[in-house]
């Protein structure tokens, strides 16, 4: 049993040769998007189509995250005729939908920092209170509960600034690399 599970963590698969294949041709990556109607773009609750729909968002974002970053995004929409007003509806929509995620990772990489610095002044005072405190006779438990807190405090900014904001940043640059991504449209009279 031991043979198997070294054997299923060594396991390797090459997604840059998968997304060579499948998704990436000259010097763009292109993600197919075909359709049956024009009614699984938008959200079921929204008829003004500002909004995308969910599937629709996730299965982009899936795909888009494993396309290398120096590649521009392509978004070839097929199956479905467009006039020339819900093309540039779609592109208007798709523009505002990942330029809001932008927004929204920058909001979140901002709060990230405040928090981070908060933690690691928190967690350096209470150390710094612990120390002087210790030589004090009979605070030598409040010494240890200081120093406790502060101890913590500096590994979740550790964690903050390290961890999370890591996993941020990736977040933002993919929705970068999709808010700047090109429409394309390929009619059913032209396949």
């Amino acid at each position: 049993m031991k043979e198997k599970m070294q054997q299923y963590f060594n396991t390797k698969y090459d997604s840059a040769l998968f997304m060579n294949q499948n998704y990436i041709g000259e010097e763009k990556a292109i993600i197919p998007i075909y359709l049956h109607s024009k009614e699984e773009i938008y959200s079921n609750f929204d008829h003004n189509h500002f909004l995308l729909d969910d599937n629709l968002i996730h299965y982009i974002q899936n795909i888009a995250y494993y396309i290398p970053y120096d590649y521009s995004i392509v978004l070839k929409f097929e199956g479905v005729v467009f006039t020339k007003e819900e093309k540039e509806q779609l592109v208007k929509t798709i523009n505002d939908q990942f330029g809001l995620i932008v927004h929204d990772m920058s909001v979140e990489l901002k709060y990230n920092t405040w928090k981070a610095i908060k933690l690691f002044v928190v967690g350096s005072i209470l150390l710094m209170i612990s120390f002087f405190v210790r030589d004090i006779d009979y605070t030598i438990y409040i010494s240890e509960i200081l120093s406790i807190a502060g101890t913590f405090s500096i590994w979740e900014f550790v964690d903050t600034i390290w961890f999370d904001r890591k996993r941020k940043k990736i977040d933002k640059m993919n929705a970068g690399q999709l808010y700047q991504c090109t429409v394309v449209f390929e009619e059913e009279n032209e396949m």
